[in-house]
């Protein structure tokens, strides 16, 4: 199962449990992963090494603002 398919499961999993943090957070994971497959050229699915790059950027994004908020 790919990353991006876990990704898809994992959305699904939180609207049941009600699992709001979770589940915007894969949704933006989901919508940046989604922006990546239309800017270039029409491919099904991303490969893994390209949603790794995707989630490490959100998070170092996460990080920096939480930094930010804190002081």
């Amino acid at each position: 199962m790919s990353l991006e398919q876990q990704i898809s499961k994992g959305i699904m999993e939180a609207m049941k449990a009600k699992d709001t943090v979770r589940l915007s957070a894969l949704r933006n994971a989901k919508k940046y992963i989604i922006e990546a497959k239309t800017a270039g050229p029409e491919i099904a699915e991303l490969p893994d090494a390209d949603v790794l790059k995707i989630i490490s950027k959100l998070a170092k994004q996460g990080t920096d603002s939480a930094a930010i908020f804190s002081q």
